[in-house]
């Protein structure tokens, strides 16, 4: 089962959503990401949140329609965007795409990008996207689908990410190693065809595939 969350940060354009959304996913709105699945002409599944950022219309206009809506206190441990990501996990999600995650507050993206730790560490898929941006964490391999001359950058989020090999790429990796207070060898790689691969042997690693 694959779920999509809408969260509140801006998004001026549509379009890279529509790209990721199926028919069958489950889709949850936190809080302000109403204003999202309005635009999008979408009915979420569940909406969560404590409503603190949200437009009281978007709200009565999901009530009216029998959207199932948990509330949750305001004075709580967790952001919107993790009380959702928690909910999609209950729900047996094995593939879960964030939007309105990244913003103009670094600290919430951060926070965000930080969130796809907890799935690896589920054996979930997790991606983080915007419309230039599509952030992955990986502790394996796997296969990136893309165009001739996307670009990717792969960073550590562990202190140290050892046994990283990229193929398909404009500048390859063999069995490297890459970490936090090192040099920074990998920003802006050029992908060479359709399907590149990259496989690490221990540690945490962003996939950030971006577009300027």
């Amino acid at each position: 089962m694959r779920a999509i969350i809408f969260a509140g940060a801006e998004i001026e354009k549509y379009d890279f959503c529509k790209e990721y959304i199926r028919k069958e996913d489950i889709i949850i709105c936190c809080d302000g990401g109403m204003k999202h699945t309005r635009a999008l002409r979408l009915t979420p599944d569940y909406i969560l949140g404590d409503f603190d950022s949200c437009q009281k219309e978007d709200l009565e206009y999901y009530q009216k329609k029998g959207v199932p809506i948990k509330t949750f206190p305001t004075k709580k441990d967790e952001t919107d965007m993790e009380l959702g990501l928690d909910f999609a996990i209950e729900l047996g999600a094995e593939d879960i795409i964030l939007f309105g995650g990244i913003g103009s507050r670094f600290d919430h993206t951060l926070a965000n990008a930080h969130l796809l730790l907890r799935l690896v560490k589920k054996g979930i898929r997790g991606r983080l996207v915007d419309e230039k941006n599509c952030i992955e964490l990986i502790d394996k391999k796997i296969i990136l689908h893309g165009k001739k001359g996307d670009l990717v950058s792969t960073i550590p989020l562990s202190m140290e990410v050892t046994g990283i090999t990229l193929k398909g790429f404009a500048y390859p990796l063999t069995d490297h190693t890459l970490a936090l207070d090192d040099e920074i060898v990998a920003v802006s790689n050029v992908m060479l065809q359709q399907e590149c691969e990259i496989s690490i042997k221990s540690g945490y690693l962003f996939v950030i595939k971006a577009k300027d």
